[in-house]
Parts: structure tokens; sequence; C-alpha cells
């Protein structure tokens, strides 16, 4: 499962994914113009959710690695998007990212935000970052420090399961014809080379194990109630 860390520069992208994996990859490079390192390619990390590998990948967060922005996000399964909740002057920049990132991703893909930096005083609260930046009154917005690990791990959890659920009915249907590929084929009206890619991917993002040999599958258990 491919999960994409996003938001500004600065807002805590970085050490959000290394606090979930500290052997996580980040390219960065230091910037003149700026006086310090950033990330100028992407995060990289990997953690393990009941027995399921989710994919961390952090985007760039100045304006003008658009590119790169949109290479990482694409095939995202969902989005950890973080606001600076200790600088509104940020929000600009990041709802900037925001659109252009929503624009990548496919319909209905989940986005989880964060408040993050809560550990120092008198920051604004989830709400405050929602009705501040036009977030949908339905959106879900964690308080969070990535200095603390204030819900770093309960928002990647809440992400989890909700593209689980996203997933729910394909996973009925699958169960189904675990036993007739030929079937399923024709039950989403996939061709043989998109049914081949189809497979594939949900083997990458180990809701299934395939077996070639005998050109069957099974659906993996436990997909559902990592909280």
């Amino acid at each position: 499962m491919k999960v994409v860390v996003s938001g500004p520069l600065g807002s805590g992208k970085s050490s959000y994914v290394r606090l979930l994996d500290s052997k996580a990859l980040n390219i960065e490079a230091e910037s003149k113009q700026l006086g310090f390192k950033t990330t100028v390619a992407m995060d990289m990390g990997m953690i393990r959710l009941n027995g399921f590998d989710v994919f961390l990948f952090g985007t760039p967060g100045l304006l003008h690695f658009s590119v790169m922005r949109d290479i990482v996000t694409s095939g995202a399964d969902g989005v950890i998007f973080i606001f600076d909740a200790s600088q509104p002057e940020k929000d600009k920049d990041a709802i900037i990212i925001l659109n252009s990132i929503r624009k990548v991703l496919e319909p209905n893909t989940p986005i989880v935000f964060l408040a993050n930096k809560q550990d120092i005083k008198n920051v604004r609260s989830p709400e405050v970052i929602r009705a501040q930046n036009s977030l949908p009154k339905e959106a879900k917005i964690f308080p969070s420090s990535t200095r603390t690990g204030l819900n770093v791990r309960e928002s990647l959890k809440y992400l989890v399961n909700t593209i689980f659920d996203n997933y729910s009915e394909l996973l009925q249907v699958l169960r189904t014809y675990q036993d007739d590929i030929k079937g399923l084929a024709k039950r989403l009206n996939k061709n043989k080379a998109q049914m081949r890619d189809f497979l594939n991917s949900l083997e990458i993002k180990r809701f299934i194990e395939l077996d070639r040999i005998n050109q069957c599958y099974k659906v993996r258990e436990g997909l559902k109630n990592l909280i």
C-alpha cells in the first residue's frame, strides 16, 4: 500500500516518516536561498501494520518541485497532508500543494489532515485550520506533533483503515473469484493485460497472494481492524 505524506516546507513531513521508520531514506540538499537542507526528491519509509507493508513517500515542500511531487503522488492509495499549525503564513503554499496533488490522485482517494506542531504554545487547533482553509466538514484532522509523536501512528492507522474500507466491496468480489480469474476478468470487464497489471498491483499492496503456477490467488486475511 502506498501512502503519500505531503504539505508545505517545514511542516513536518520528513519527521513524520522518520518517526514511523527510523531507517527511512531522505533525499535532500542544501538550499542556498533558505540556508538549510530540505527534501528535493522524496522521503521513503516502510512500516508493517498487522503484517501488511505500508510504504510511505514524503513529497518536497518547495512549490517549484511540482513535477517531482506529481511523480511521487502518482498511484497513491491515500494521503497524509500536514499543515503547520504554528505558521498561518504557510497555508497559502499548503493549499496550492493540496490542490495540485488532488489533480494527480484517483477520485475518492482518502486524505487525512494533520494540524502539526501542537507541542508549541498557542498554535492553531484543527478546527481553526479547517475553517481558515475551507476544508470539508467531514475531513478528518488530527492534532499532532512530530516532535512528541502525538497522533503520528494513530493518523496512519486511521488512513489505512479508511483505505481498506474503500476496498471492501472489491475484496468481496475478489473472494468470490479466487479460483476463477477468467470469471473475475469478465466481472470487471478487463482484458488479459489489464488483469495481469490489476492482480500484480493487488499483490504489491499485499491484498492478495498470487499463485501463478495454478493461475489463482488468495485474498489475505486480517485486512481490517488495524487500530
